[in-house]
């Protein structure tokens, strides 16, 4: 299995620490030079810290990169799924907020039914359906009328 930068990460800043930890018990034994042992034991901590910063930066700027790219693809597919029609939803509660906080109006609702917009629509199509009709009636030769000439 594969390890990720994280757990790689994970394991360096443990040896690290096991490492100053060391140092630090080495300058506790007799004979040794506390100063120089603490004075470097602190550079490998800064060298842990060097290191999680560098890695914890590349892993950050492909976070970014990859939240980004499915951001993207999440936003696609909520456009998707959204009824077109929920703007109007979204207004009509927007304005009872500002309703209930005492603000003007920004926007006048219309009274809706849909029973007259059906109306409405069938009168629409019933009407282009006659201009059709009227048309390809139009469109056909007529047959000649009884007693006329034909040239």
């Amino acid at each position: 299995m594969k390890q990720t930068a994280y757990e790689l990460l994970g394991l360096v800043d443990r040896r690290f620490e096991e490492c100053a930890v060391l140092l630090k018990q080495i300058a506790t034994c007799p004979g040794q030079r506390p100063d120089i042992l603490t004075a470097l034991a602190n550079e490998v901590r800064y060298v842990r810290a060097q290191v999680g910063f560098e890695v914890t930066e590349q892993a950050s700027d492909f976070e970014m990169q990859s939240a980004d790219h499915w951001g993207r693809i999440h936003r696609k597919h909520e456009m998707w799924l959204k009824d077109p029609d929920d703007v109007y939803l979204d207004v009509e509660e927007r304005e009872e907020l500002r309703k209930k906080k005492g603000l003007p109006p920004r926007v006048i609702i219309l009274p809706w039914s849909y029973e007259e917009e059906e109306k409405l629509l069938a009168a629409k199509r019933s009407e282009a359906r006659k201009k059709s009709k009227q048309k390809r009636q139009g469109a056909l030769p007529k047959p000649p009328e009884k007693g006329a000439k034909a040239t």
